[in-house]
């Protein structure tokens, strides 16, 4: 199937390991021009510049959008992708924690959909995709800034959707269940230290609770969002999409 990306512009925000790596190679495998952002410079391929970015700062935002600009010109697709904060529990998270949350998951996404959503206005077209988790329709034990501020950018992107739809602009969230990554491994990690089990054990019991019987990659991930950023995708706006293997046991 061609999915109308050649020739488009694309930004994917942590975009040189995991689920951003998978998605930033797809998008470029499909003929988008790509700007990926990480904290360092990484070779991703032919059709993908990486430019180093810390989505926190604000600053450092200013500087990829400047960027941005001067290597796509213009944003046709705008995929937010960024890494979780550490875990923890609501009563032992500082106030420190909750805002260096906010920045990274709710601003980053706010400051640079600014930048490039009215350009999208102009063109009346626009294909904007933020990377969630599972945590937005089932908090998850341990990861209590995830759970409220990725929770906080689907209600706003849902707004968002609402506002621009006339535009031609499309705006979409894709949660993630358990995707084969560093970030997976490292909270696996933490939760068999904290349980006491082996590796084995726990393995085993995780897979279980997955219909699937097995951990997405980041390939079949980034599969989806390729679909998302299409001109067949159209009619697919205000969305959030679980890429899970069936984890998720609500109907909608």
């Amino acid at each position: 199937m061609d999915l109308f990306i050649k020739g488009k512009k694309a930004l994917v925000t942590g975009g040189t390991k995991g689920i951003g790596r998978a998605i930033a190679q797809t998008l470029a495998a499909e003929g988008a021009q790509v700007l990926s952002s990480a904290r360092e410079k990484a070779d991703l391929g032919s059709g993908i510049e990486v430019f180093p970015c810390d989505l926190t700062e604000v600053e450092s935002r200013k500087a990829l959008i400047e960027q941005t600009k001067k290597v796509l010109g213009t944003v046709d697709i705008l995929v937010h992708n960024v890494g979780g904060p550490a875990p923890s529990d609501v009563l032992s998270t500082s106030a420190e924690a909750w805002q260096g949350g906010f920045e990274r998951l709710f601003q980053s996404v706010s400051h640079l959909n600014e930048a490039f959503i009215p350009g999208m206005r102009e063109r009346k077209f626009g294909r904007v995709i933020c990377v969630t988790s599972l945590s937005v329709v089932e908090p998850i034990a341990g990861l209590a800034v995830s759970n409220a501020l990725r929770s906080a950018v689907t209600a706003m992107l849902k707004t968002l959707a609402d506002e621009v739809a006339a535009d031609g602009i499309t705006v979409n969230c894709v949660a993630p269940g358990a995707i084969d990554t560093e970030r997976l491994k490292s909270l696996m990690q933490a939760r068999i230290a904290r349980t006491g089990q082996s590796a084995a054990e726990y393995e085993k019991q995780y897979l279980s609770a997955i219909p699937a019987g097995r951990l997405g990659t980041p390939e079949e991930f980034a599969s989806c969002v390729a679909y998302l950023a299409s001109k067949q995708a159209a009619y697919i706006t205000g969305s959030t999409i679980a890429i899970d293997g069936g984890k998720r046991r609500s109907t909608y």
